[in-house]
């Protein structure tokens, strides 16, 4: 087996532990590679099909999931790269930069500053590599702006095959379509052009806001900066309306954070660890006495604090501490019965004592649709809203609603986007919370408004949604995942159907079906493909 890679720089690792950044999950892979070229990415996806393994692509691990769990075969792309080329726009309009897929987006962005540009629009973190970013569905918040896939201009992959393929708009779009988002089944993202702005700072407020007015103003709320997000705290019966515009401003001191402190911090996850080791009912107050210590009280609609920062760091966040995501989309206009639901069940539970949330629950949203063509855009700034598209194509497997159509930015309302709401809840000092009874609910409210999961995250789904049960009911651990096979093939129809089929074209052996089962559970492939793939 030695020989078999003696044409790798980098020596694989025999028995390496890979662990995601919220600590939920590991696994010992039996060899762990790190290329640093074409060729031997190649090499090792080949060596791969001949010895009958398979293969996952990892990078910063940030899925909460175990969804890149593998005991055989895992690939990062941390000593690949670099950026090979820079080609600006006539007017410098735009520049499409790229990169080799191991890149980080941090460092992308730090590139791009250097040369006087910006990504357009970023998810929480940019931890995430440029591959990996995109394989998943990442999206930001932001009426104008969709998927961060929509950004990409083209792609190159490896396939199970060992080929290495270029994809674009023109160029095998229904291939271009499925590796936008991949999952990571259909083969090695090893580089990618994505088109980057003029750098810009975001000019942000911070309002405080009961949720009464969140819900009274949510028809116009939405549509009323470029860039928005909300944290919701159903305890303290307020929300944070979070609003950021391009500028170029120069950059202010940052707004003061009581958890953004040492002590601040390590007294809010001691809090957090009381509450979910020894007393739950404490919760909310905990809650309520960190949202007071973090705002105050007082509603300052339409006049919070402002704040100029840089765009990566006003388009980030802070994630605090290890944490369950379950993140779901829904048509946004259902959002104000979603929040009123959701808000009548978390209550209840608490006056109960049946279970209780962790806060903020992120709500965002996000205009996922494309214009049939690339937009003229030799009229813009660099503080012109919107963006500047890479690729006007759907993901085969984006998980917002199809039937949004696209109208131009003075158009937009709220019929065209969608409503992300992220059920977010913490593991302090790595101890886990109890999170499937508000999970399984939260699961439910969001499947009877339209809505589907985030890829990655951590939805639970249901037994009954399974085609074939793996064990009871009574078996699975409280946070662990059952599926949604069932569902996934209602939602996705002949989408997934479509994609499933160039997975097999571009992956007939099947060296990227790893973890299958979280493949079948989840409905992404069936046990044929996984019995053909075998033989």
């Amino acid at each position: 087996m030695v020989m078999l890679f003696d044409f790798l720089s980098v020596a694989p690792r025999r028995g390496f532990v890979f662990k995601n950044w919220a600590g939920i999950y590991s696994c010992r892979s039996q060899l762990y590679f790190q290329p640093t070229s074409v060729d031997e990415i190649v090499k090792v996806v080949k060596a791969a099909r001949q010895e009958r393994k398979t293969l996952v692509t990892v990078g910063s691990g940030h899925s909460p999931s175990d969804m890149c769990m593998t005991n055989e075969w895992l690939m990062n792309l941390d000593r690949f790269n670099k950026v090979l080329e820079l080609k600006e726009h006539p007017r410098k309009k735009y520049a499409d930069v790229t990169v080799e897929a191991g890149m980080r987006v941090y460092q992308l962005s730090e590139y791009l500053e250097q040369k006087g540009y910006a990504i357009q629009n970023l998810g929480s973190i940019s931890e995430q590599s440029v591959g990996g970013i995109i394989s998943t569905g990442t999206h930001g918040s932001s009426p104008y702006h969709g998927l961060v896939s929509s950004q990409y201009v083209n792609l190159t992959i490896v396939n199970g095959k060992g080929d290495v393929v270029f994809l674009d708009s023109e160029h095998q779009p229904d291939v271009f379509k499925a590796a936008l988002l991949s999952l990571g089944k259909i083969g090695v993202i090893v580089k990618a052009t994505i088109r980057a702005v003029p750098k810009f700072n975001l000019r942000s407020t911070e309002e405080l806001i009961k949720f009464d007015t969140l819900l009274d103003k949510w028809d116009t709320i939405w549509t009323s900066s470029e860039y928005i997000r909300i944290w919701w705290y159903p305890y303290a019966r307020k929300c944070i309306l979070w609003r950021g515009i391009k500028t170029q401003e120069p950059v202010t001191i940052p707004r003061k954070s009581w958890w953004g402190t040492l002590v601040g911090r390590y007294f809010y996850e001691t809090l957090l660890w009381v509450a979910t080791q020894i007393y739950s009912p404490l919760t909310p107050y905990i809650e309520r006495f960190v949202f007071h210590r973090q705002y105050g009280q007082v509603e300052t609609f339409g006049q919070g604090e402002v704040e100029v920062s840089k765009s990566v760091d006003g388009l980030n966040m802070d994630c605090l501490f290890s944490q369950f995501v379950d993140e779901w989309g829904c048509p946004l206009e259902n959002g104000p019965e979603v929040l009123r639901s959701l808000d009548h069940s978390i209550m209840q539970a608490a006056q109960n004592k049946e279970f209780y949330v962790h806060v903020p629950i992120e709500v965002r949203c996000s205009n996922t649709t494309t214009p049939d063509k690339p937009l003229n855009v030799e009229d813009r700034t660099s503080t012109s809203p919107g963006p500047i598209h890479g690729n006007t194509l759907r993901p085969y497997l984006d998980n917002t609603p199809s039937h949004c159509r696209y109208a131009p930015l003075s158009d937009v309302t709220n019929n065209q986007l969608t409503l992300y709401i992220n059920a977010t809840m913490y593991r302090p000092f790595h101890w886990n919370s109890a999170v499937g009874r508000w999970y399984a609910l939260f699961e439910d409210t969001m499947a009877a408004a339209e809505g589907k999961p985030h890829w990655a995250k951590n939805f639970i789904g249901s037994t009954s949604l399974l085609e074939k049960q793996n064990k009871p009911e009574t078996e699975y651990d409280d946070y662990e995942m059952r599926g949604m096979a069932k569902s996934v093939r209602k939602w996705y129809g002949q989408d997934l159907k479509n994609w499933q089929r160039i997975r097999r074209e571009q992956d007939p052996d099947g060296v990227f079906l790893a973890n299958k089962d979280w493949c079948i559970r989840n409905g992404i492939v069936d046990e044929q493909d996984i019995e053909q793939a075998d033989h």
